[in-house]
This record gives structure tokens, sequence and C-alpha cells, in this order.
């Protein structure tokens, strides 16, 4: 069975034609990584010096703009994108009293949709506090968009308590 982030990766290979990827929690950079690759312009964000310094050395393209900022400013620095990425929760092998905070992440996902043309995934990760308050009303929310313009799927582990699982956000063409 797939790593949640693999899963993503695999769901968003099936996309095409992808010109602009945000990265809306940058991290360790790996899915900034992977956008880099398939994307011809991709924003990363993060709050953390440390992820940027990270993110720097994995990089191997030069089509990756890495913005110190919070992922609820995005639209500042972008007005739409293709495809986008949220990995919830903390920065691995660093502080993990340092999380996403529902009240920034209620404002980047719903700008978010506002701006996808094309796949919005989430990583979430309810095994923590602020990661419980997160998936609580990200589930809530996403479930009443509008079936006629998006389609949306969760994959999780059902026989494991508060693991991570994916939301996709995929908006219909129209």
């Amino acid at each position: 069975m797939l790593m949640m982030v693999d899963y993503v990766h695999e769901r968003i290979s099936t996309y095409h034609d992808l010109k602009v990827g945000v990265d809306f929690t940058m991290g360790n950079g790996h899915d900034t990584l992977y956008l880099s690759h398939i994307c011809d312009k991709v924003y990363s964000f993060d709050i953390q010096e440390a992820a940027l310094n990270h993110t720097k050395q994995i990089l191997d393209k030069d089509n990756v703009q890495l913005i110190l900022d919070g992922h609820e400013n995005f639209n500042l620095y972008v007005s739409s994108f293709d495809v986008g990425i949220f990995n919830l929760g903390y920065l691995p092998n660093n502080n993990h009293h340092i999380t996403t905070k529902l009240e920034t992440t209620k404002i980047a996902i719903t700008k978010a949709i506002d701006c996808m043309t094309k796949v919005l995934l989430i990583v979430v990760y309810p095994g923590h506090d602020e990661g419980y308050q997160e998936s609580l009303w990200i589930d809530a929310y996403v479930s009443l968009l509008d079936t006629h313009q998006f389609n949306v799927s969760k994959y999780c582990m059902l026989n494991k308590n508060h693991s991570p699982y994916v939301i996709e956000i995929e908006k219909k063409q129209i």
C-alpha cells in the first residue's frame, strides 16, 4: 500500500498539462521537488526558514519560487494554479509544536479552491490536537462543495484510528 505522499504524487500523475503548481506547506521539499518536475512554474510556501533551506538543497530545477510566508497569503504571489498540495501538520524531524493552524488553514483552503483550475490535494494528519481540529473542519467544508463544480474524494486507512488521509478536490471541466 502506498504512503500518503506517494499516493498524492500518483494521483497528480493522472492530470495533464500542469503549468502552475503550488506547494502550500513546503516542509522538507518533497512535494515541491515532485511538482518542479511536472509543472512549468512552482510556488512553495513555509513559515520556517529551515524548510526553505532544506528544500533549496534538494531542488534540481530553477522553476521554483520558495516563499517564506504562510499558506494563507499564497494569493499575494499567484492568482491561479493547476495543481496544489497541502501536507498539513508539522515539519518532520523538527519542532513538533510548530504546526499548521486551523485558523490559517481555513483561509488558505477556501482561497485555494477558488483559485484552482484542476486539482487540490490535502494530506490531513488528525493524530495531534491541531491536526484533529483541522480534520473536522476540512471534512465538513469539502463535503459541502457544489457537486456540479467539484468531485471530492477521500483516501484513508479504515483500520487505523487517527491515521493520515488524503482529500482530493477535482474541479470539473465545464
